[in-house]
């Protein structure tokens, strides 16, 4: 799955629209959104997440909530924003400063950016598992879409 692109990304998107229900671009937010996300968070969102947000906005796989940024203040946020996510877990002790988690499943896996991998432009995404262990998931984000919508078919 090393080197998924977008266009793979939009296929898979097009293909299963019965599992995958994403927004467009008239929900992406502004660039001034992900900057205030990227200052709170304290580290740069990678660049295929930056393209998901842009592209769709946000949306669910298979029922999950995949994060974004809802545009609204963070500490209020609630729901599947990312950075009220992470202000959460921070608070709550469940995953360190330099892990970041973008979606949960109902079998309680927790999928994280892990930004002590990360590169230039991409980071990595963990799975948590229910018994506490973490293990590498996807090598970025659109990797991590597809996967996802896979185990969904």
């Amino acid at each position: 799955m090393n080197n998924v692109t977008s266009e793979q990304v939009e296929e898979l998107v097009a293909a299963y629209a019965g599992i995958v229900s994403f927004g467009s671009e008239a929900d992406a937010v502004s660039d001034d959104w992900i900057r205030r996300a990227e200052h709170r968070l304290k580290f740069p969102l990678s660049t295929s997440y930056k393209w998901f947000l842009k592209k769709y906005g946000g949306g669910e796989i298979g029922g999950e909530e995949i994060y974004s940024i809802y545009g609204i203040d963070f500490e209020t946020a609630n729901g599947g924003d990312i950075v009220y996510q992470y202000i959460m877990s921070r608070k709550n002790g469940l995953l360190d400063d330099n892990k970041i988690s973008v979606s949960e499943t109902d079998y309680g896996e927790v999928f994280f950016f892990y930004y002590l991998n990360r590169s230039d432009t991409e980071c990595p995404i963990y799975m948590r598992l229910p018994s506490g262990e973490e293990v590498i998931y996807s090598v970025n984000f659109f990797e991590f879409l597809c996967k996802r919508i896979k185990a969904h078919i």
